[in-house]
């Protein structure tokens, strides 16, 4: 009896919240993508999928930083650019596909050259903001 008066009152305490640690849920979603922004790896442009394939903390709709530099060059551009209506089989093979649908479009072209010299993120997730040492290799085209 004693082990389950103990239990109850523990999972008392867990569901009013005093043993919850980090974000507290029902925060602000300033992108509107429904990740609020204490989890969201692409604060200021909506991206519900949380695609980060650098993995770097910074989802692929706010970094085009491949090389992992911490800006945005002209050579990732120009690599976007050459990818331009790119069949990327299977999806996310294209570094230009952040939106994983297996095409390299306009739009995504258009937002890669947008952010030239522009550093990634923002990103909300505390535990590496995009840091470029926290990345691993970024995706390549194999594309025929």
């Amino acid at each position: 009896m004693r082990i389950e008066l103990l239990a109850l009152t523990f999972g008392i305490f867990l569901a009013a919240g005093t043993a919850y640690a980090g974000p507290v849920p029902g925060g602000v979603d300033t992108d509107g993508d429904t990740v609020e922004d204490a989890f969201d790896n692409c604060t200021l442009r909506p991206n519900p999928t949380q695609v980060d394939t650098d993995h770097d903390a910074c989802g692929q709709f706010c970094d085009f930083d491949w090389n992992n530099n911490g800006i945005t060059q002209g050579s990732e551009v120009n690599l976007a650019a050459s990818q331009f209506g790119t069949n990327c089989s299977p999806a996310g093979t294209c570094v230009c596909d952040f939106n994983l649908n297996g095409v390299c479009q306009g739009t995504e072209v258009n937002a890669i050259a947008a952010a030239f010299a522009a550093q990634p993120g923002p990103s909300g997730i505390s535990t590496a903001q995009c840091n470029p040492q926290n990345s691993g290799p970024p995706a390549r085209c194999d594309c025929p």
